[in-house]
């Protein structure tokens, strides 16, 4: 049966552009059925994220592997997440679980890195990630 949902392909990276991504949305972000995360965790509240989850498949990176000099990581806390930050100008990129069967598959992407994207427009869903 097809669908009839938009999807819309999103160009994101950290400030010094070392890290460059595609991402793939469906709903895209301006469609009033989306909205992003913004999680109450310490590193989160700190760093300013504003979280979309998105399927692995959904997203491409087009110079770099995540497992790269390139990329800092970094965990805390019960160490179920990952967060990965450029080695270069430290932006705060994305994160993902390391526990199997915990959103498996899955990466939060900060859309602060999405070019052209006005956060202030974003619907924002708040989380208690504190108690995770």
């Amino acid at each position: 049966m097809a669908t009839n949902k938009t999807s819309q392909r999103y160009q994101a990276s950290c400030h010094c552009q070392l890290i460059r991504y595609t991402v793939t949305l469906s709903p895209p972000l301006h469609d009033p059925e989306s909205w992003v995360v913004e999680c109450n965790c310490s590193i989160c509240a700190r760093n300013g994220y504003l979280n979309v989850y998105v399927q692995n498949e959904c997203i491409q990176f087009d110079n770099v592997d995540l497992n790269s000099n390139l990329v800092e990581k970094y965990r805390f806390g019960k160490e179920r997440v990952q967060h990965y930050f450029c080695s270069r100008c430290g932006s705060s990129l994305m994160a993902e679980s390391i526990e199997p069967g915990f959103y498996e598959g899955v990466k939060a992407l900060n859309v602060r890195m999405f070019q052209g994207v006005d956060v202030r427009t974003l619907q924002r869903r708040e989380v208690d990630g504190r108690s995770l």
